[in-house]
């Protein structure tokens, strides 16, 4: 293949940085990616929101102060990767307005998206997916 290196327009890409806001509700809790951190504006603290009978799962950030506030990430030159919650309050209802949909020994994921006027990254559990949890070295016969 012939073309001038010098003419091409590179980007550089941020590998560090999930592409999507996903949430995945896992055997032992809840994990946030990075994005969802990142719309948030890797607040200190969050309001867990849940309508269950639309199935929808919302965080918003918030201050300490504000009643049933939840200790979410650490500053942005600190927090170095996804947010995990195992807390039970917080898995136990999700599982259960997932319903049949999370298995024991699967994930669940869900795509996030950003209500800007709110301020609030909503969950609509009723899109979510289910996926097998990534192989380990282990699993695949690798020590």
């Amino acid at each position: 293949m012939n073309f001038d290196f010098s003419a091409l327009n590179f980007e550089t890409i941020d590998a560090n940085v999930n592409a999507y806001p996903d949430l995945f509700i896992n055997q032992n809790g809840v994990t946030f990616t990075k994005k969802v951190i990142e719309y948030l504006g890797y607040p200190a603290y969050v309001l867990c929101l849940l309508d269950p009978k639309a199935k929808v799962f919302a965080i918003r950030a918030c201050k300490s102060s504000e009643s049933k506030a939840f200790k979410f990430s650490k500053p942005k030159n600190e927090q170095k990767g996804v947010v995990t919650i195992g807390n039970k309050n917080l898995l136990d209802p999700l599982r259960s307005v997932v319903g049949e949909g999370w298995v024991p020994g699967k994930r669940y994921r869900v795509r996030g998206f950003w209500v800007s006027d709110a301020k609030t990254m909503c969950f609509d559990l009723n899109e979510g997916t289910q996926e097998d949890f990534r192989s380990t070295n282990q699993e695949n016969g690798i020590e």
